[in-house]
């Protein structure tokens, strides 16, 4: 649980928040952050979190008592009861009239599972919930899903406003100790800043050399994806490209670095939206497996300080 003293640094933070928004995620930064929740399969335990740039370090907002799959171990196909490993993003929430409430309670939020870091892996299902207990006594077998991640219901009602569609972030690891490493996630994030700054001087072999010999995307695997780029570097007189908010994850199987793209070429072309870049270590070097763009910005999430105290009592601060 929080501390006084992160108390303190945590009201800090959070003290321009005086009403639910989602602010908009721009160049300055502004208060907020994005929020992350780190499910540890041997512990049992997930915790709440804050995923601040890679100089800073998060907060921890509440630690949850948590149940999983039926069967040990990484998910690997369709029906073998097993919660998945893995960097997963929240999608649009299940409404509550459609869900069997003995099962799943009030709250189920889907993971992007498979992502395609699993796809890759060749992995099969789908499914793959964040969700109340129904019953909360199911929560004492403590293996008990079909792959899913179980809270107790009271629990998941509290956090189902800090998963927001497209916006959350879950991870789920056997080793919570092995995430985020400082020293990984600091080098990945130096490399996703190199990749950026390639692209933006149109340095073709450098911004190639980020990428895997399996690098796919799109249908164009490391090859196509260069005659690609190429074609794009060539065909603008003018190019202007800008990322904001980045951030890092790293897992023991691999690392997520996301941020918002906005690209510009001449007057004639622009995109906007989220840009996912999937990351593998291979001999000793973190290389892009994957990359994913999508029209949906990640923005920053503010909550009040009536949201912050519903969460977790502790967290109550006087004036």
């Amino acid at each position: 649980m929080i501390t006084q003293g992160w108390m303190r640094v945590f009201f800090g933070f959070w003290a321009f928040a005086l009403t639910s928004t989602v602010a908009k995620t721009a160049s300055s930064e502004p208060d907020g952050d994005f929020i992350w929740l780190l499910v540890d399969k041997v512990k049992l335990e997930a915790s709440l979190q804050t995923l601040p740039p890679v100089t800073e370090n998060p907060l921890l907002l509440k630690d949850f008592r948590i149940a999983i799959g039926k069967e040990k171990g990484d998910k690997v196909r369709e029906g073998d009861n097993r919660t998945p490993e893995g960097i997963y993003f929240t999608l649009p929430h299940i409404p509550e009239e459609k869900l069997r409430r003995e099962k799943y309670g009030t709250v189920a939020i889907p993971l992007n599972f498979p992502n395609p870091f699993d796809q890759f892996e060749k992995k099969t299902g789908h499914g793959i919930w964040i969700h109340g207990a129904g019953n909360d006594q199911r929560m004492a077998e403590e293996n008990v899903t079909e792959g899913c991640v179980a809270f107790f219901n009271s629990e998941i009602i509290k956090l189902k406003s800090w998963l927001s569609p497209y916006q959350g972030i879950v991870v789920i690891t056997n080793d919570s100790t092995a995430v985020n490493r400082q020293e990984d996630r600091q080098t990945v994030h130096k490399l996703a800043e190199k990749w950026i700054a390639d692209w933006s001087t149109r340095d073709l072999a450098g911004y190639m050399e980020a990428y895997s010999p399996d690098f796919a995307s799109n249908g164009r695997n490391k090859e196509a994806y260069r005659a690609y780029k190429t074609s794009v570097f060539h065909s603008y007189k003018n190019m202007n490209l800008e990322m904001t908010a980045i951030r890092t994850i790293t897992h023991p199987k691999y690392a997520v670095v996301f941020m918002n793209q906005d690209f510009q070429g001449d007057k004639r072309f622009r995109s906007r939206g989220r840009k996912i870049l999937y990351w593998r270590k291979e001999n000793d070097t973190w290389k892009i497996l994957h990359e994913v763009f999508g029209s949906v910005s990640f923005e920053k999430q503010s909550f009040s300080r009536k949201e912050l105290e519903a969460l977790n009592p502790i967290l109550t601060l006087s004036p």
